[in-house]
């Protein structure tokens, strides 16, 4: 079947569906890719892509919007495919329109996330009504949680017979065996990297990973690691923030000065995924208080290298860990993660947490077993049926 997915950016493919684009090809499908960055032609080789550089404006631009529509109008009908697959709020949007208006019959919205939820007023409105045309565009709808599927429902974005979730979650698990394997880490390669960092060899490492900003939960991990020290001057701490600062949604000035500024803090910036474990193994408990998120899949990347993991209960967060199994959930708030950082200092129940984490990931998110039942779906995306 011939098929193409459209997404505003390439980084997302590259992150969330390398090797799966590349298995389904494998078993028949010609997988087409649009984005609104250059080609990547290695990753394009490896994984099967044939791929289209279209223009797709990230912000809310009806005529940009328009221009993109009919675009993918023209490649949709030249091409014609069997399916066309939307992902993360833009790309859905355009993709889904044009589809339908092309007339094509299996239309697949994946949903990563709402973003509407930590909007609000005139911008929250307008989100959510993006989000109910695409999902009203589309036949079919992957949420990559239970919980964002069960907040569709209860915000009436759509009919539950209309959406499915693979497994317990993700768009295709993640790499446990070759990457987020604690067993294929250099140690000499870690130590490296904490002596370049300017981590103490002594220190608790509080880590994080993704985009630093307000809907993390960045200003109140911030705090609570704040709070955390006052409690235990005696205990040489370092809070080690692993990504880039997001552009659009802004840290306050003073906060970033205190990343900068503050000798406890290491932000190394953006890191390349495949060294992501380098930095994971550093960690001596993962925070993660985000307001919002599709799926938690830095939990899931830091509980596959057996590190314990501090979560919000937020829809997609509440999802990636067994609680008091794998990891703890905590409030949004400075005092909660400061208690939450001060339980995990007993070793025993880190390396605990830690063991239970690996193997509650590498027996329901490895990528391989996952990449199967995304084979069996597509077979009923293509017949048409009720998933």
């Amino acid at each position: 079947m011939k098929v193409l997915h459209v997404f505003t950016l390439l980084t997302t493919p590259e992150s969330f569906f390398y090797g799966q684009f590349g298995y389904l090809a494998e078993h028949g499908h010609e997988i087409h890719l649009v984005t609104d960055d250059e080609e990547d032609i290695e990753f394009s080789r490896r994984n099967h892509i044939i791929y289209h550089r279209i223009p797709i404006i990230r912000a809310i631009s009806p005529m940009g919007d328009i221009g993109t529509i009919k675009k993918l109008m023209q490649l949709i009908r030249r091409e014609k495919y069997d399916a066309v697959f939307g992902h993360t709020p833009k790309g859905a949007m355009v993709a889904m329109i044009a589809a339908k208006l092309a007339g094509v019959k299996t239309r697949v919205y994946y949903r990563h996330g709402l973003i509407y939820t930590t909007a609000k007023g005139l911008k929250r409105s307008i989100l959510k009504t993006v989000e109910r045309l695409t999902a009203a565009c589309a036949t079919h709808i992957v949420n990559v949680s239970p919980s964002l599927s069960k907040l569709a429902v209860k915000d009436h974005l759509n009919s539950s017979r209309k959406q499915i979730v693979i497994g317990l979650g993700t768009c295709g698990g993640i790499d446990t065996i070759d990457i987020f394997n604690p067993t294929k880490v250099s140690q000499e390669k870690v130590s490296a990297l904490r002596h370049a960092l300017g981590v103490p060899d002594n220190a608790y490492v509080v880590g994080f990973c993704g985009r630093l900003c307000r809907d993390k939960g960045i200003i109140e991990l911030i705090e609570g690691f704040r709070i955390f020290q006052q409690a235990h001057p005696d205990i040489v701490s370092c809070l080690l923030l692993v990504g880039p600062y997001d552009a659009r949604d802004i840290l306050p000035p003073q906060v970033k000065d205190e990343i900068e500024e503050n000798h406890s803090i290491v932000a190394p910036g953006s890191v390349s995924h495949h060294f992501l474990p380098d930095y994971y193994s550093l960690m001596d408990v993962f925070v993660f208080p985000s307001y919002r998120e599709g799926f938690g899949m830095t939990v899931l990347e830091a509980s596959a290298m057996r590190i314990p993991v501090l979560v919000s209960r937020s829809h997609g967060c509440v999802d990636s860990i067994r609680e008091n199994i794998t990891g703890c959930y905590i409030d949004i708030t400075s005092q909660s993660i400061a208690s939450g950082l001060s339980d995990m200092l007993v070793p025993q129940l880190r390396q605990r947490l830690g063991n239970a984490g690996r193997d509650f990931v590498t027996e329901n998110f490895e990528r391989t077993r996952m990449w199967p039942r995304i084979l069996d779906l597509y077979k009923q995306f293509f017949l048409n049926e009720t998933v």
